[in-house]
């Protein structure tokens, strides 16, 4: 689903745990970043997550070769599972977190290609957007999002979701650190806050007051 030029939703819609996917396109030259890949099957119900996204993000126009780099919130297996699958079939890179990678390797992932640390994304000087990591614990230890400035979009994973958060009674849970996470995040200008799940909501919400709202 096309946001805004650039920017595209992939809201889950199965029946099984699976996260919501981003594409912010165009953002490495010709190529795409896509943020939280998902299950390539779901563990329950065995849908086709994988197969799904590529489906949907065809139908965009967007193609799955043309995805250069998988950036992953944290390495939970809803998240990033698929990005082993983008790295060997279509040669996409895999960034997380330096904080995360112990937690990515223990789920075996597969290869990490970059650690991200909070700051501007640089990838071999070939990032053509200003694109900025920021370092956003609570939910795990090393998880992340992605602020795109000139779109005004800003990817949280588990951190935010539709007036709830992510966890914290998981390995590397931290309700202090949570909060504080939120606290940074809302001083953001955001029109398109992207959550990692489509929980009560699909997950996508629009417009700087609603998204204000949300935070409170």
């Amino acid at each position: 689903m096309k946001l805004t030029d650039g920017l595209f939703a992939y809201v889950w819609q199965g029946n099984d745990n699976n996260c919501n996917s981003y594409v912010f396109a165009n953002t490495l030259g010709a190529k795409h970043i896509l943020i939280d890949p998902g299950h390539v099957v779901t563990p329950f119900y065995r849908e086709a997550g994988f197969d799904k996204l590529i489906k949907n993000m065809e139908k965009d126009g967007l193609r799955p070769e043309d995805i250069g780099l998988t950036v992953i919130t944290h390495a939970h297996p809803d998240h990033m599972e698929a990005g082993k699958k983008f790295r060997e079939k279509y040669g996409a890179k895999v960034a997380v977190h330096v904080d995360e990678a112990a937690a990515f390797k223990m789920f075996e992932g597969g290869e990490i290609d970059i650690l991200l640390k909070t700051g501007k994304l640089k990838i071999d000087n070939q990032v053509t957007e200003n694109l900025e990591i920021i370092h956003t614990p609570g939910h795990s230890t090393g998880e992340i999002s992605l602020y795109w400035p000139a779109k005004k979009a800003l990817a949280v994973g588990d951190v935010v979701f539709f007036r709830s958060t992510g966890r914290v009674d998981l390995p590397g849970g931290n309700p202090g650190k949570l909060r504080a996470s939120i606290e940074e995040l809302a001083k953001l200008d955001v029109e398109y806050l992207l959550c990692g799940h489509p929980y009560q909501h699909p997950g996508v919400i629009i417009g700087k007051e609603k998204i204000k709202e949300n935070y409170k």
